[in-house]
């Protein structure tokens, strides 16, 4: 096993990369990452048996969700191992519910909301998105459309982070 050190890392160097190969990066942690047919309400999972994670991810999400989902659970095995337990289950809405196979009571509202901040700064680091956002900036909705492709991530997911850094994609270019 790699020290935590090590991990943090390999983290950090997988987030030079754009897009940013989170399925690399969870084995690389030595996280397995596996889809099913999950529930719909349930984006997915991170299990741990006999000390071995696994993340699962629903199989009928968008690519962009998927991707999101396995950043947001690399999130928890980074930030939360400890409270992890035999696992997590992530509802749609990145919470542990009682209607997925784990009701996690450990992992709370703090921890997912720390969760999905880890998983966008991993997709779409700060660095990263001044870079480009200099490129499509005055490209208005198109802009925003292109950096989410460039980064594999939803428009949405684009436009809380890039707003989050008060950026626009309707300022003039100087």
């Amino acid at each position: 096993m790699i020290s935590f050190a090590e991990q943090v890392k390999l983290v950090s160097d997988a987030a030079n990369q754009v897009p940013v190969d989170v399925e690399s990066l969870a084995q690389s942690l030595g996280i397995g990452v596996d889809e099913a047919f999950l529930e719909d309400n349930i984006s997915g999972m991170l299990e741990c048996h006999n000390g071995a994670y696994t993340i699962t991810v629903n199989h009928s999400h968008s690519d962009t969700r998927k991707r999101f989902t396995v950043a947001h659970e690399i999130g928890h095995y980074m930030l939360h191992r400890p409270l992890i337990g035999e696992g997590i289950d992530d509802s749609i809405a990145y919470r542990s519910e009682s209607g997925g196979k784990y009701h996690n009571t450990k992992i709370g509202p703090r921890q997912e909301t720390q969760a999905n901040k880890f998983a966008a700064s991993l997709l779409m680091p700060t660095s990263q998105i001044r870079t480009h956002h200099a490129t499509f900036r005055g490209d208005g909705r198109s802009g925003l459309q292109s950096m989410a492709e460039l980064f594999n991530v939803s428009e949405a997911s684009m436009r809380i982070r890039t707003e989050g850094m008060g950026l626009s994609f309707s300022d003039p270019v100087a």
